[in-house]
């Protein structure tokens, strides 16, 4: 004769609910302290290298791995990219430089040799005996520019703006933004190891 058992169902007792409660407000709190701590270490590290790359560049323009880097000051090329962005170029050699075509979006210098930087649109190519210039023009502009910039000029070609970057970088370049970030991030782990103190088991 078979003997079918009914299957049993295990109860914890009731004291132990609570500990498995906790076990689990535990657990929540190290990953949000963990999430949040990563994020904090990523936001700076990334502030730190736009800003040390902005700053370090040999000949006065900004640049990070090689590409040259700029904060929009003007509403000249809207909506490609709008006051307070960042933009990133791609670095162009002198020969690249003379075979740019109409409708790119390149970087020049104001005047040869100076620092300020200009970003528009090519919308003709001059080419004298060789010696080649662009006529640029910002998309929402009535007019052309009025000099022709030459190749030798040119510093880069647009390839991608990061939106209102350029306001973040200048706040965290102030005394006061940076001893916040320091004292924000200070105070964090100050917190997380208060908890983790007053999550422990009295046993332990």
């Amino acid at each position: 004769m078979s003997v079918i058992t009914a299957p049993q169902t295990t109860i914890l007792p009731a004291h132990d609910e609570p500990r498995l409660r906790r076990g689990r407000g535990r657990w929540l709190l190290r990953a949000l302290s963990t999430a949040v701590t990563v994020a904090i270490l990523l936001v700076g590290v990334l502030a730190i290298a736009i800003d040390l790359g902005t700053r370090t560049a040999s000949d006065g323009q900004g640049a990070i791995l090689g590409h040259p880097v700029m904060t929009v000051l003007s509403g000249s090329m809207n909506p490609t990219f709008r006051t307070g962005d960042i933009i990133v170029d791609k670095p162009v050699t002198a020969a690249q430089a003379s075979h740019l075509h109409v409708g790119q979006v390149i970087s020049f210098r104001a005047q040869p040799g100076s620092t300020q930087i200009i970003t528009h649109r090519i919308v003709a190519v001059r080419d004298e005996r060789g010696a080649v210039s662009y006529i640029t023009k910002g998309d929402v502009n009535n007019s052309a520019d009025s000099t022709p910039r030459p190749a030798s000029d040119v510093v880069g070609t647009f390839s991608f703006a990061v939106p209102r970057a350029g306001y973040a970088l200048v706040a965290i370049r102030t005394p006061r933004v940076i001893g916040m970030f320091v004292l924000s991030a200070g105070l964090w782990i100050v917190s997380v190891m208060l908890f983790r103190r007053a999550a422990r088991p009295e046993n332990s």
